[in-house]
């Protein structure tokens, strides 16, 4: 008996389109019980997945990478899905200030300041708002974009590492998913891991940082760590490529982070408030 495939309009025999792949459905597959089945594999799944994945990336640096560039994908969450989830994670849980700076601080930055000063006395000026009712709105708006906006950085390091290690993975995409692995893991550890750990601290009476350079030099120090470890297991270098590349990377995006990411981040929310 032929059907018509309720997707795409088809028509084909047995319990799967020919065309689309839609599974035919049945009065029997109307049940309440397939709905909890569903759900309750989508947890099991994604828990499982997610929490293999984030096994992976602490205990073995470079492991998530190289295992899902040589095919070794399925007890996996793909690299970028990962990374979207800390970056939803992140959003949803902003202990830290992280990369959504003040208005104040792009004013005073010394690479846009005066550009960013000129806007500020413009838009200022044209609403007729004060300072403080700016900088409200400046955050607020800034609070998602910021987030969202590090998508940006997959790419550019992405091509950095390609420049640094071609020799030992010839294609882009490799380098494409090892530099999303050691971001998700500069977000992990930095704006939702380390903040957990200070809250914990402060709450029982101790304050190990007394500024905030402190704490980006504890972010970058273990950041640069696993980027060495993780050099060596996906790449195969030596201990000293291995260095060199970690301190290049990280110099390299801390400097994108300062100059482009926080530039691009008040140029698009100045101009959305």
């Amino acid at each position: 008996m032929r059907l018509s495939c309720k997707n795409c309009g088809n028509n084909f025999t047995g319990n799967y389109c020919n065309n689309c792949g839609e599974k035919l459905h049945l009065e029997k597959d109307k049940k309440i019980s397939l709905i909890i089945g569903d759900a309750f594999h989508f947890i099991t799944h994604f828990e499982g997945n997610f929490f293999n994945t984030l096994k992976a990336v602490i205990t073995r640096p470079g492991k998530l990478s190289r295992d899902y560039c040589n095919g070794k994908r399925k007890s996996y969450f793909k690299p970028i899905s990962f990374f979207l989830m800390l970056v939803i994670l992140y959003l949803l849980f902003p202990l830290f200030e992280g990369l959504n700076m003040k208005l104040t601080y792009h004013a005073k930055h010394n690479a846009y300041g005066g550009y960013a000063t000129r806007k500020i006395e413009q838009l200022l000026e044209s609403r007729g708002w004060t300072e403080a009712y700016l900088t409200d709105i400046f955050q607020s708006k800034g609070e998602k974009t910021s987030k969202f906006l590090l998508f940006i950085v997959l790419p550019v390091m992405a091509c950095f590492s390609y420049l640094l290690a071609i020799r030992k993975r010839r294609f882009y995409f490799d380098h494409f998913i090892f530099s999303t692995e050691v971001i998700s893991v500069f977000i992990f550890w930095g704006f939702l891991l380390l903040p957990v750990l200070l809250l914990m601290t402060r709450a029982v009476g101790i304050n190990p940082f007394s500024g905030e350079d402190q704490v980006a030099l504890t972010i970058l120090s273990v950041f640069f760590v696993y980027l060495t470890l993780a050099g060596r297991r996906f790449f195969g270098f030596t201990w000293w490529y291995a260095l060199f590349y970690a301190l290049l990377f990280s110099f390299i995006f801390v400097i994108f982070l300062e100059m482009v990411y926080k530039f691009l981040l008040f140029f698009i929310v100045i101009h959305l408030v």
